[in-house]
């Protein structure tokens, strides 16, 4: 099984199934919710104005695609920042071993980015 998705994926989620016209079902199922949790968040999308509801269908206004435009490009710099800092703990990881080409059996040799080592972007 994969992770849990936080509000902002379940909320994109949703927009992007809603985008050509939708109704509960197909999204329900679409964005793999339960009903209670398809009504908590089809209230979420319709307050803020990022859905409009016309009949049984949902579709997405202005707003939501904006929010979807803004929330796909996040997610892409969001995974493009990730992968470098898994780089950049390679790339140390590396260097580290230049220092200490035999370690011994006990000594760890891979050491994750701290809050001390230059270019940590941990909080």
């Amino acid at each position: 099984m994969g992770k849990n998705r936080d509000r902002l994926a379940i909320v994109a989620t949703i927009l992007q199934i809603a985008n050509s016209g939708s109704n509960k079902t197909r999204i329900m199922f679409g964005a793999n919710l339960s009903f209670k949790l398809l009504e908590k968040y089809l209230a979420l999308v319709v307050d803020a104005g990022f859905v409009r509801v016309e009949g049984s269908l949902f579709s997405l206004t202005d707003h939501g695609h904006d929010f979807l435009k803004r929330y796909n490009e996040y997610n892409k710099n969001f995974i493009g920042a990730h992968k470098l800092l898994e780089d950049l703990e390679c790339e140390y990881n590396e260097l580290d071993l230049m220092c200490n080409p035999n370690p011994s059996p006990r000594e760890p040799t891979k050491k994750t980015l701290t809050k001390e080592s230059p270019g940590n972007f941990e909080k």
